[in-house]
């Protein structure tokens, strides 16, 4: 919906930022598929908007309120982190499931239909009929050719499966190109960096039987 008022876009800005951070805290024990789908959703979620806003933030510096003037900026962020966490998405879905294979909480077959099930849940959770550029279908697509010949649960070094997030910060953030170029290291590892401690917490919360 369009922010008609200075008041409003400020408003709904903040609430962007301060979403998924509450979600984070939120931290139940993991018993169920269920769990892990909805541990997926908003901790890609979180990561999405504190490193998308973190990176613009720190690039537009004193500059920053300005993009509170300008409708055409506020836009242009709403799509870079939705693009940027379907990725965030894909990575942390692709490495849950993969995860709970290798230690036996899953089988081949049902990591396949759960990922996909993950993944969908969470684009239709953040769907935005005002984004021109993303598409839920093209990016469902995407996902489920990734994870179409995956081995689930042979072991993988997590830093070979958290691929596509770090790119989409540097692809989609709305920030000029020759800066980009000179980010690309600092920005592509904050990503890589921000998911180690999701990990960490997923294995903490994780108490899912064997062979659910």
């Amino acid at each position: 919906m369009l922010i008609s008022s200075l008041l409003n876009r400020i408003r709904g800005l903040w609430a962007m930022l301060r979403q998924y951070p509450v979600f984070r805290r939120r931290s139940y024990p993991i018993e169920s598929v269920d769990g892990v789908r909805d541990f997926a959703v908003t901790r890609s979620a979180f990561i999405a908007q504190k490193t998308m806003f973190g990176y613009v933030k720190t690039r537009m510096g004193t500059s920053y309120p300005e993009m509170f003037r300008d409708d055409l900026i506020i836009a242009s962020l709403k799509e870079a982190t939705m693009q940027h966490y379907s990725a965030c998405l894909s990575d942390l879905t692709t490495y849950l499931y993969r995860d709970l294979a290798e230690h036996g909480y899953l089988n081949q077959a049902d990591c396949t239909e759960h990922a996909k099930g993950t993944f969908r849940s969470g684009l239709e959770s953040n769907k935005d009929d005002s984004l021109e550029l993303f598409d839920m279908g093209k990016a469902c697509i995407a996902f489920e050719a990734r994870i179409r010949d995956i081995a689930w649960s042979e072991p993988v070094d997590p830093f070979q499966v958290f691929v596509e997030s770090p790119r989409s910060l540097i692809r989609w953030a709305p920030i000029a190109d020759d800066l980009k170029k000179r980010d690309r290291e600092i920005a592509e590892n904050s990503v890589s960096f921000a998911w180690i401690e999701v990990r960490k917490e997923f294995h903490d919360l994780l108490q899912l039987p064997k062979q659910y």
